[in-house]
């Protein structure tokens, strides 16, 4: 059956996430303290770490629980709101710096040359997804209706159906879709369970020494191996082809 579809997870796939994470984290820290918090930096980044790890990167208030669970330890004077505030915004200034990896922005433009679908299956909130896409200038790189976010779908992954839905929503069967991530268990596990072709992006990040249940049909480092996969395997005129 041929290829009609290349859908992506987004992060550490497309761009470093862990690799951004960390230094937004020490950066706003750092600012905490500057602000007033009377902590060791190094200290309050490993607090912060573990507020994360339990309440989820999606939770709202991380430097609000931050300043709880380090006992309020703030210079006399200074108001607690400010210290939080302080950390806010220096996360969010370091989103400034986002941008994507260089192959990743190489081979989505070679894709929108081709008559595939390009499209994102992503677990997270839907603004916070959407706001990485437009952030990383992808705004323009994937088809129509081809961005499916789990906050909006009802389901997320590890679950097959997230993936089931999203190839119902683009017009194929999951055997005409690849999909490619960074996490075995959660990218390459559920797409197999759905029955998509599976490509499995090894970097850095927090799932570079994973393993999971089923081992992905192509394994890459580089998305210019995915562009040679595509040529060889599925037939599809990409780049200088």
């Amino acid at each position: 059956m041929a290829l009609r579809a290349v859908l992506f997870d987004i992060d550490d796939t497309l761009f470093p996430t862990s690799a951004f994470a960390e230094r937004a984290r020490r950066r706003a820290v750092q600012a905490m303290v500057h602000a007033g918090l009377v902590v060791d930096a190094d200290e309050a980044y490993a607090e912060l770490q573990e507020v994360v790890a339990e309440f989820s990167s999606n939770y709202g208030r991380h430097f609000n629980q931050l300043v709880l669970r380090l006992g309020g330890k703030i210079r006399d004077g200074v108001h607690p709101a400010i210290v939080v505030a302080s950390g806010v915004q220096a996360y969010h200034a370091t989103k400034e710096h986002l941008t994507a990896f260089p192959d990743a922005l190489a081979a989505l433009d070679e894709l929108r040359r081709t008559d595939l679908v390009r499209g994102v299956i992503s677990n997270g909130l839907t603004v916070k997804q959407a706001e990485k896409i437009v952030r990383l200038g992808l705004s323009n790189a994937f088809s129509p209706n081809a961005i499916f976010i789990s906050e909006e779908l009802g389901v997320a992954k590890p679950h097959p159906r997230i993936f089931t839905v999203a190839c119902d929503s683009v017009g194929v069967s999951p055997e005409e879709a690849m999909y490619i991530g960074d996490n075995p268990r959660m990218d390459v596990d559920p797409a197999h369970e759905a029955g998509l072709i599976t490509c499995l992006r090894r970097g850095s990040g927090k799932h570079a020494n994973d393993w999971g249940d089923h081992k992905p049909d192509f394994e890459i480092s580089d998305f210019s191996e995915l562009m040679t996969i595509l040529r060889e395997h599925f037939g599809v005129v990409v780049g200088d082809a």
